[in-house]
């Protein structure tokens, strides 16, 4: 298959994908360019979000019009044709959550007796932003980079490094005070729309550390495994 029989499959698959998923499979005619500009303009598609993106589907439509009716005229590039590529794939059969996370069994924890010296040289030795706190094997909160931070704007008490976890439990409890560092989602999210909440919380107020995996997203749910930034950016950059 030539290049051009390659880039028009892609075409393909993807306006009918688009045709399907947002417009009711309506065999009615509604050009390429105004099914991407209404998906985008909606917000309903977390990969056309992103300019450069947007930019690689505009162009697709161009190539198209022009192997349409002039095929001797233009050849996608190798480099074009392999983003192309990508970014279909992306929107198509988007990754999901549970399937780039870090499983809760792989996870470094820590118990509320344990020490505050404990949590400390965990996050200084591997290097993590975060540890999972549990209280007899059930996870209650997260002890993070910010939390002793955040324990000194709540409480009058001196920090020793011997005190324990459980001391400073109101900072590590998932009530989202003094600061909401974290996001239930569920499993079945897909890698695009995770990105998008911490694209949309860098806007806002950029405190969105992590984000919490559930079955179905919701708080007091077993804790399934957690998903970072940089996780998503393995996936997606």
């Amino acid at each position: 298959m030539n290049k051009e029989d390659q880039f028009i499959e892609l075409y393909n698959q993807l306006d009918e994908y688009f045709r399907v998923k947002y417009f009711n499979n309506n065999p009615s005619y509604t050009s390429y360019s105004r099914k991407i500009y209404y998906i985008r303009n909606h917000k309903l598609e977390p990969v056309l979000m992103n300019e450069k993106n947007f930019d690689v589907f505009k162009k697709a439509g161009e190539i198209r019009n022009i192997i349409s009716h002039n095929n001797d005229v233009i050849i996608p590039s190798d480099s074009f044709l392999e983003t192309f590529k990508s970014l279909v794939k992306r929107v198509i059969s988007p990754k999901r959550v549970d399937q780039i996370m870090t499983k809760y069994g792989d996870l470094i924890t820590k118990d509320v007796n344990d020490r505050l010296q404990d949590a400390i040289e965990v996050l200084e030795q591997k290097g993590y932003n975060s540890i999972p706190i549990l209280d007899h094997e059930k996870f209650i909160g997260m002890f993070t980079e910010k939390t002793l931070f955040d324990y000194l704007t709540i409480s009058n008490r001196i920090i020793d490094k011997q005190m324990k976890i459980s001391d400073l439990q109101d900072a590590i409890n998932l009530d989202s005070k003094p600061r909401a560092y974290y996001q239930y989602i569920s499993r079945k999210m897909n890698v695009e729309e995770a990105y998008q909440l911490f694209i949309e919380d860098f806007k806002n107020k950029h405190q969105l550390m992590l984000l919490l995996v559930t079955e179905n997203g919701l708080k007091g749910e077993n804790l399934l495994g957690i998903v970072a930034l940089r996780d998503l950016k393995n996936v997606l950059y």
